[in-house]
């Protein structure tokens, strides 16, 4: 977590059950329903590019609920990826000339209203 730029608090560091894989080590937030949580990267220009995993842990409150991930490079949107209970996505995104990135959590809207969260799992972020 040391490598975000002033993570919010709702983040923590452990290790996760995802999908079949167990003791995933990642950073993990809560996701409700009407809530966003982000994560920055301040890269100064210097990388070509940024890779992680996201899932949503085999302990979610809920496993009908959709993870969607907007990737945001300077402002611009670079990706997004919707991510079901019981998947891993990889994303990579190109980051040339990019100096500030926000991988943003939201929960897709659906017609369930109810108050069960996702808890989003990032992992194995790497900048190249």
């Amino acid at each position: 977590m040391a490598d975000f730029f002033e993570p919010e608090s709702s983040w923590t560091e452990n290790r996760f059950d995802v999908e079949d894989k167990a003791g995933v080590s990642g950073i993990a937030a809560q996701i409700s329903t009407y809530g966003q949580q982000t994560l920055e990267l301040r890269l100064g220009n210097n990388f070509s590019s940024l890779t992680f995993n996201v899932g949503q842990a085999n302990d979610s409150k809920s496993s009908d609920k959709i993870l969607v991930i907007r990737v945001v490079g300077n402002g611009k949107q670079l990706d997004v990826r919707k991510v079901p209970f019981n998947t891993v996505q990889e994303i990579s995104v190109t980051t040339k000339m990019v100096n500030a990135v926000k991988i943003e959590a939201t929960v897709e809207d659906a017609e369930s209203r109810d108050s069960k969260s996702v808890l989003a799992v990032v992992s194995d972020v790497t900048l190249d």
